[in-house]
């Protein structure tokens, strides 16, 4: 089940309907945030907005309300769809347009929250390749216009793989929707925040958790040799979480099933999720 608010209007996903002339249709010109609920909470709700908030003023797309107002949304979203797990969507482009135009025209932002049941994925650790990152150099902005890693993620898929972990001049930037990890002679290692990458929210609790329990941890580049001769690789993102992984390029990692750290991150970020969530709201 889905419910979607667009401009606000709750309604069926299916029945949500937006202008050809808006920005977000006509030129991917949006932001977005894909937001978890786990027992009827949000869980690291302030971590997203403050993100949302900054894609907005990079793009210079005016935010549609304060965050008080996001949170009372978003808790009759998590009401409506009447899940504990769920998901919540959040999109806002530029807005309408008189005509099409490259040129910005005072236009009032489009709002959707698209609210759904959780979903499932297979719980097995990911074959993954190596690719080239021609993405845009901005990928610090959530930004609605996804076509390169899409168009990464379905190329991956369609050679056997699941997905991707992107090389930009020799060094690992990111996955096609996700962060990277390896830990490496018993050092965990993750690319430093960049433009060249998403600033996840997983990724920064998973940092956090590290430093707070011991775990050695360098933010600092890594190179494409290194990614190849890690113990342990891992990807993050708010849906996958802590996603093992398999193989790279064909190439087994470590026994290929999860390793120790890989493990105990995982154990922290859960046991983490649950004392943020401990008690439902619905």
């Amino acid at each position: 089940m889905s419910i979607a608010y667009l401009n606000g209007v709750w309604q069926p996903a299916e029945e949500a309907r937006v202008s050809v002339l808006d920005r977000g249709f006509l030129f991917g010109d949006g932001v977005y945030e894909v937001i978890p609920v786990f027992n009827g909470r949000v869980f690291a709700e302030d971590r997203h907005l403050a993100r949302m908030a900054r894609s907005l003023g990079q793009t210079g797309i005016k935010p549609p309300m304060p965050n008080d107002c996001w949170k009372h949304l978003f808790a009759e979203g998590i009401r409506r769809v009447g899940e504990a797990s769920a998901v919540l969507y959040v999109q806002i482009t530029r807005g309408v347009s008189r005509v099409r135009s490259h040129n910005y025209q005072n236009e009032e932002p489009t709002v959707l929250v698209l609210a759904s049941g959780w979903p499932e994925y297979e719980q097995r650790p990911h074959d993954v390749v190596t690719m080239e990152d021609f993405r845009w150099s901005r990928a610090d902005i959530k930004a609605t216009s996804l076509v390169a890693s899409g168009m990464i993620r379905n190329g991956a898929i369609a050679d056997g793989y699941d997905d991707a972990i992107l090389i930009r001049d020799g060094k690992v930037t990111e996955a096609s929707a996700s962060n990277v990890f390896i830990a490496l002679d018993g050092m965990i290692v993750t690319p430093p925040a960049s433009r060249y990458l998403l600033h996840g929210i997983t990724r920064a609790v998973v940092i956090e958790l590290a430093a707070a329990h011991g775990l050695p941890l360098q933010e600092r580049e890594i190179t494409h040799a290194e990614l190849m001769a890690a113990n342990e690789v891992w990807l993050t993102s708010t849906t996958h979480e802590v996603w093992p992984v398999a193989s790279i390029d064909r190439c087994k990692v470590g026994s290929g099933e999860p390793g120790p750290l890989t493990n105990q991150v995982n154990s922290l970020y859960q046991a983490y999720k649950r004392s943020q969530t401990a008690s439902s709201v619905m």
